[in-house]
């Protein structure tokens, strides 16, 4: 059972019990008021009927002794009795009745009136046939003494039809407020219910990382406040979960991006390394070992980098920009490279001269090495012409290779990150990694990159220098 089902039904029950206790509240005290009624208006009745007694023996007509004597007493009981709703009796010392003015004989001897030839009023409910009674007995005092009583009898058929009738409109207003209340206290549980029930589906969104669903109450209570809370949970937790994701696509882009690196001092090494094997002159040699060294070198910095990386919580590529020769740059680059080209046929043709502007070396090299990579593996080409400009405020790099070109499509993609690219296609030649990271490092750098090609003529790539500092 429900808790909206479980409050309607003790809200039900707590009416049902409130409404009969006022039942049975309602019926004793209309019951007793109408009894007390009686009694004070036969008091009052009783209080005429003894000084119209006693004017009638003052007034000599008949002596205290006929006044309850089996003579005169029926006519004054009577008498007493016209025009009024109740029978009238008169009773002597010995509890006899000398005078009724009805005719209920069954009536006729109670213990009221033993009470009342005592000196007090007595007052009696009784049944008879079908119907109920109410008997006031009082004594009649006569210099001083009690020389009989006056004895009422009423006839409550009329105050048993009046509760009657008050019972049921009682019992039918309290239908009618039980319905309008249930009604009520249904709608009232429902609306309650409605922000509680909310909670219970968001809850489950936020079971399984939905945090779109909010708890709107417009009610001033504990229940506001709850959702109040709930919402700002569901905020906070959406917060430090796409802070999370963030931090973690940071971490695995920046991870990427290294170990995609790492293939090209590895490269470099085993390139140097076949080389050496058909080498004879000691001099080509001891400059393989140089450029293998070096480039062992640049690779153990960069794992090192990755270590601390890893150590200190970073992600993001550091540079260190000095003001030196990019055409040095240039050239250190390509006798790197000169094993790969060798392999894939591939000539140069160099045109650069002294320009210096600012740079990070190895950020520098590692653009140049994954733009020439991407020439020998992508391209097609044969040949790659390689000039540096020396513009005013800016020195420029430009490659150009003779092959087979981009698409324009996919030229608008090129330095998309790769985590947003749909139709990302990985194998072992490209992870669609390169392009991005040095447009990212050109930029820390200062500097730009420019891609312009035709399908079927060739590619050229621009990298563009600083000779200032761009901060």
């Amino acid at each position: 059972m429900g808790l909206r089902n479980k409050l309607f039904l003790q809200h039900t029950v707590t009416i049902i019990m409130l409404l009969t206790a006022m039942y049975f509240i309602v019926n004793y005290t209309i019951s007793k008021s109408m009894i007390e009624r009686d009694i004070r208006t036969l008091s009052q009745y009783n209080t005429l009927h003894r000084i119209e007694a006693l004017k009638i023996v003052n007034d000599k007509r008949i002596s205290i002794e006929q006044l309850f004597s089996g003579t005169y007493a029926p006519l004054i009981a009577s008498h007493l009795a016209a025009n009024s709703n109740f029978q009238v009796q008169l009773f002597a010392l010995d509890e006899t009745i000398v005078g009724n003015s009805g005719d209920k004989e069954n009536l006729l001897k109670r213990d009221d009136i033993e009470t009342a030839l005592t000196g007090q009023k007595a007052t009696v409910i009784t049944e008879s046939e079908d119907t109920q009674y109410l008997i006031y007995s009082a004594p009649f005092m006569y210099e001083g003494k009690i020389v009989g009583g006056f004895r009422y009898l009423l006839d409550l058929n009329q105050h048993v039809q009046t509760l009657d009738e008050m019972r049921y409109w009682f019992i039918g207003v309290a239908l009618g407020c039980l319905l309008l209340s249930l009604l009520a206290s249904y709608s009232f549980f429902s609306i309650l219910m409605k922000p509680l029930h909310d909670l219970k589906q968001a809850l489950k969104l936020v079971s399984v990382g939905d945090f779109s669903k909010k708890i709107v109450v417009n009610s001033q209570d504990e229940v506001r406040e709850l959702a109040k809370d709930f919402n700002h949970m569901s905020d906070s937790l959406q917060h430090h979960i796409e802070m999370l994701h963030y931090e973690q696509s940071k971490q695995k882009t920046f991870y990427d991006n290294m170990t995609h690196e790492l293939k090209t001092p590895l490269t470099s090494i085993i390139g140097f390394s076949d080389l050496i094997a058909h080498m004879d002159q000691k001099d080509d040699i001891r400059n393989c070992n140089v450029y293998i060294r070096k480039e062992s070198g640049r690779l153990l910095n960069m794992v090192e980098e990755l270590l601390q990386t890893s150590l200190k919580g970073e992600e993001a590529w550091r540079v260190k920009l000095q003001f030196m020769d990019l055409a040095s740059v240039i050239t250190d680059s390509l006798r790197i490279l000169e094993p790969t080209l060798h392999k894939s046929s591939i000539t140069t043709t160099l045109h650069i001269s002294p320009c210096d502007v600012y740079l990070d070396p190895e950020r520098t090299q590692q653009v140049l090495f994954n733009v020439i990579d991407n020439a020998i593996k992508h391209s097609e080409c044969t040949h790659l012409d390689i000039l540096l400009e020396d513009n005013e405020g800016q020195g420029c790099v430009r490659i150009v290779d003779n092959g087979k070109g981009i698409s324009e499509q996919d030229r608008l993609t090129l330095f998309v990150p790769s985590e947003h690219k749909q139709d990302r296609i990985i194998s072992a030649q490209s992870h669609g990694l390169g392009l991005p990271l040095c447009k990212q490092l050109m930029e820390l750098q200062g500097g730009n990159i420019v891609i312009n090609s035709r399908t079927g003529v060739g590619t050229e790539v621009q990298l563009q220098f600083n000779k200032g500092l761009f901060w």
